[in-house]
């Protein structure tokens, strides 16, 4: 059931509560950019344009993970995206985000959200002999 968020009050506690009370954890201050298709044929022919952007900012160490998204069911590509960012404020990654060919042919539209990692876990297997690599 969807909500008109106009109509509803949220309740919010301040971030600096939410970092103080996360002290046992990791407290990895990161932005999430959600990336919205407006338009398909523009999305495919800045797909070179954006997979190279997005390997600067990997040498950078400035993208911690990004990919495409699936539809609900899992079944289908209709344009969007989502990038994971490192950046020094949320006006930062709005700039990163703005700079990728994907938003600024207007192909995708982009909203950033700071997102604080607490917790999970990663393991990751690199075999030296082949050119194999898994995140467990």
């Amino acid at each position: 059931m969807s909500t008109n968020a106009e109509n509803v009050q949220r309740e919010r506690i301040e971030a600096a509560k939410i970092i103080e009370a996360s002290s046992n954890s990791l407290r990895m201050q990161l932005y999430v950019v959600t990336s919205i298709a407006q338009n398909m044929e523009l999305v495919k022919q800045n797909i070179p344009a954006h997979l190279t952007y997005l390997k600067e900012l990997e040498n950078q160490n400035v993208l911690f993970g990004a990919g495409p998204m699936w539809t609900d069911d899992g079944q289908f590509f209709e344009g969007d995206g989502l990038m994971i960012l490192r950046a020094n404020s949320p006006e930062h990654a709005r700039e990163i985000a703005a700079a990728d060919p994907m938003h600024a042919s207007d192909a995708r539209t982009f909203t950033v959200r700071p997102w604080l990692l607490n917790d999970g876990s990663i393991t990751i297997r690199i075999t030296l002999s082949e050119p194999q690599r898994a995140v467990l």
